[in-house]
């Protein structure tokens, strides 16, 4: 219910931060609409997957799937750089497509660090910047919870008590959210996301031991 009622609570804020990126993507518009609709299978696989995953289990692997997101996006530098050694600034078809499916259907079936792993996707992948990279997830991690928070809203595990008035908060933020961070420059930008990163991950470890 934790998981189901965060992806009802975050999507409103993600649509209105999607809107802040309307202008223009860093990729063309057919590469994009695909990307997109992979999300949204993603996001679906990803759902029904968590529907089925007892709950028990589900909080047992949390705090290491969060720990993976950060990792990766961490050594993000290194990863980029080693990707363009091997291939010459273009973008890595397979790598990207595969890869968005993969962490959609992560993000259906958890969420946290999602968008951290598709900014990882993109720089890699395709060689894009922090900054067109964070617009670019937007739109992808969009298409993940729509779908996905439709599935948990009709199995009726959503905590409307808890998700209503932090609906607010969330579409003031994501707003607000993304103007800040079209503001800040991109090694600022990915600071930031470590620390906050790192300090959610260190305590779910810690909750869980």
């Amino acid at each position: 219910m934790a998981n189901a009622t965060s992806s009802v609570i975050t999507l409103p804020g993600g649509i209105v931060s999607a809107w802040v990126y309307r202008h223009g993507t860093p990729v063309g518009r057919r590469l994009f609409w695909t990307l997109v609709l992979i999300s949204v299978v993603g996001g679906i696989a990803g759902s029904q997957l968590l529907l089925h995953t007892p709950s028990e289990r589900f909080a047992k692997v949390v705090p290491y799937l969060m720990l993976g997101a950060t990792l990766v996006f961490t050594f993000s530098n290194q990863l980029r750089r080693f990707a363009s050694a091997h291939t010459a600034g273009r973008i890595h078809m397979g790598l990207l497509l595969t890869g968005t499916l993969a962490i959609s259907i992560y993000g259906g079936y958890f969420g946290a660090g999602m968008g951290v792993l598709m900014i990882v996707l993109f720089l890699i992948a395709a060689h894009i910047d922090v900054q067109s990279s964070a617009a670019l997830r937007m739109w992808c991690a969009t298409g993940v919870n729509t779908l996905a928070v439709a599935a948990f809203i009709a199995r009726g595990i959503v905590a409307w008590r808890v998700a209503l008035p932090m609906l607010v908060c969330t579409i003031i933020g994501g707003y607000w959210g993304a103007h800040g961070v079209q503001r800040l420059s991109a090694e600022t930008a990915r600071r930031t996301v470590l620390v906050l990163a790192w300090t959610m991950r260190v305590w779910l470890l810690i909750r869980s031991w």
